[in-house]
């Protein structure tokens, strides 16, 4: 019992806190409002988390977790190599559509030019990488993907062309006037992400559509 009402304390205060965090950054949030939030004691919050600062690190953590987790669904996939891709791209798209407040923690964390990141992500990017790379190996000896890839370029392209999307959204709405968080948009915009990522990752000679 007391395990299980340690595990829900938890799951409450990381909820509050992933909430004030993306709506005031670190700075701006206080202790005493997430453990209001939260409903709980905030010697209990210290007790768990130490201070406001690992609070803060592991509502990080937590999310980029959940990130890694979808990536290692999609390459564990019975399925080709284009599938497996395909997927892991849809997969990181639907985790942005469903989680505003990582987009805007982000944001955030962008500001503390990744203080708090690169104390934990270069630790987890050890067991997902390899399992992007040895994706991207798979299509190259196929004789499908590029034998020029470098991993890097990819990653951050992958990400640049997602994550702006929703972060950019609000001056998009209004460049176009219409809702960009609509079924319709959402869908048209995955489906050039899939498109332009592939194209880009293709040999020479290769198309996406004769593939596909």
């Amino acid at each position: 019992m007391k395990e299980r009402n340690a595990e829900e304390s938890r799951r409450r205060i990381l909820q509050a806190a992933e909430h004030i965090f993306a709506t005031k950054g670190l700075d701006g949030a206080r202790v005493d409002e997430i453990a209001g939030a939260a409903q709980i004691n905030k010697r209990m919050l210290y007790h768990y988390f130490g201070d406001k600062e690992e609070l803060y690190t592991e509502v990080l953590r937590q999310n980029f977790q959940k990130i890694i987790e979808a990536g290692q669904e999609a390459t564990n996939l019975q399925g080709s190599v284009l599938e497996k891709v395909t997927q892991f791209i849809s997969n990181y798209f639907h985790f942005l559509t469903e989680n505003d407040e990582y987009v805007r923690l982000i944001q955030w964390e962008s500001l503390y030019h990744g203080r708090h990141t690169r104390k934990i992500l270069p630790e987890m990017a050890q067991t997902s990488l390899p399992r992007l790379e040895a994706l991207l190996q798979e299509g190259i000896n196929e004789g499908i993907f590029r034998r020029d890839l470098d991993i890097r370029h990819l990653v951050i392209s992958i990400n640049a062309i997602t994550i702006m999307y929703f972060s950019r959204r609000d001056i998009y709405n209004f460049l176009w006037d219409e809702d960009m968080m609509s079924e319709d948009a959402l869908q048209d915009r995955l489906q050039h992400i899939i498109d332009f990522t592939l194209n880009g990752i293709l040999k020479e000679g290769i198309t996406y559509e004769k593939v596909r």
